[in-house]
């Protein structure tokens, strides 16, 4: 009888952990992560990065439609503006104002990789990880499941993400993609958006070629009203060359 107590209270610990019960504890995050409470965000944040043993400090404002067109905006500080970027359906435009020149390419993603921007995945993918909502990183299911250091960590054999750390509750601590450069991602410092959903203050990513990044959001408000065209456009000066990047070599765009 002794037995049986201690079984079946150590039963009752691991279903509330979830441990027992995996698939409970993934269905619920993508039951909460994969959907979207707005259509639209404006966000603010502080960007500390370090590339090839130069660290770099930044503050970033994102704004648009989650499901693009997103515009993101970054300055040195409350020194000049260091880049003014656009994606949308036709991919990523990325103005370096101190080069007068205009990066384009299809694939956001590859222009993220090619441009050394410090974050491996698309505006959007960004966007989604500071709203709370991300479908496009969320495998429909898993591979593997073993607890860690008490959570859950979930394996995926294909696609761009490798593995997702969970909490028995089922909010995302840390993922991982694979690529070109395999990258970690740690998600933490977690406020309820008023709705009950959890988002992170602080996303750390870190890539296996050395690179780093710290993101602190300092606002973020969501908007369910379509952002008017005219506040996402991206505008050059006059004289800007334009050079496509998803091309053999760079092409100059006349």
């Amino acid at each position: 009888m002794l037995l049986s107590v201690i079984v079946a209270l150590g039963g009752c610990a691991a279903h509330k952990n979830g441990f027992l019960h995996p698939e409970n504890t993934y269905s619920s995050f993508r039951s909460s992560y994969s959907n979207c409470n707005a259509t639209g965000l404006r966000a603010k944040a502080s960007l500390y990065y370090t590339s090839k043993g130069s660290g770099h400090r930044t503050t970033m404002s994102l704004w648009g439609e989650l499901k693009s067109p997103l515009r993101l905006d970054v300055r040195a500080g409350i020194g000049p503006y260091i880049a003014h970027i656009r994606e949308d359906q036709n991919g990523l435009t990325a103005f370096y104002p101190d080069q007068e020149t205009a990066y384009t390419h299809s694939s956001p993603v590859r222009a993220v990789q090619i441009l050394g921007l410090p974050f491996p995945f698309s505006l959007k993918d960004l966007a989604g990880l500071i709203s709370g909502c991300y479908p496009n990183l969320i495998p429909k299911s898993y591979d593997t499941a073993v607890s860690e250091n008490g959570n859950l960590r979930f394996t995926f054999k294909y696609g761009p993400v490798s593995a997702i750390t969970l909490t028995g509750q089922g909010i995302p601590v840390e993922i991982a993609g694979r690529g070109e450069v395999p990258w970690r991602m740690e998600l933490s410092s977690y406020e309820d958006d008023g709705s009950g959903k959890l988002l992170p203050e602080r996303i750390a990513v870190y890539t296996e070629s050395g690179d780093k990044a710290l993101l602190r959001i300092k606002s973020r408000n969501f908007t369910a009203k379509p952002w008017e065209a005219k506040a996402l456009e991206l505008k050059f000066p006059e004289g800007t060359e334009h050079i496509r990047l998803d091309h053999k070599g760079y092409v100059i765009i006349e």
